[in-house]
């Protein structure tokens, strides 16, 4: 946590066996008092469709409940999932930790 913004910090390939060990801590996460998630994507090397489907549900149940979400996600082979389903336009992705930070007000 850095104030009230949690920030959750992935690395290696989201995919489904990495979705199931991190679930549980995006949930702690969303069940927090934090206002704002940042979900680091930054050492992550390979996205696939279980892990847009985890990023997409922890953004829709924050917009719903009114707090924000921030990923730091690099432009390259990070993105390229976002990208190929154009996702990286609808979901609020940054280049950096620091920029998903101050884009929720924490950086």
């Amino acid at each position: 946590m850095l104030g009230d913004v949690a920030i959750v910090t992935v690395s290696g390939e989201l995919d489904l066996a990495l979705c199931s060990k991190l679930t549980p801590e995006l949930n702690a996460a969303l069940r927090s008092a934090a206002r704002a998630i940042v979900i680091d994507l930054e050492a992550v090397s390979l996205v696939d469709s279980s892990g847009i489907a985890l990023l997409l549900n922890a953004f829709r149940r924050l917009d719903h409940a009114g707090r924000q979400l921030a990923i730091a996600c690099p432009t390259g082979s990070q993105r390229r999932a976002f990208e190929l389903t154009a996702l990286d336009r609808q979901l609020p992705m940054y280049e950096t930790r620091q920029d998903a930070l101050a884009a929720v007000g924490a950086g």
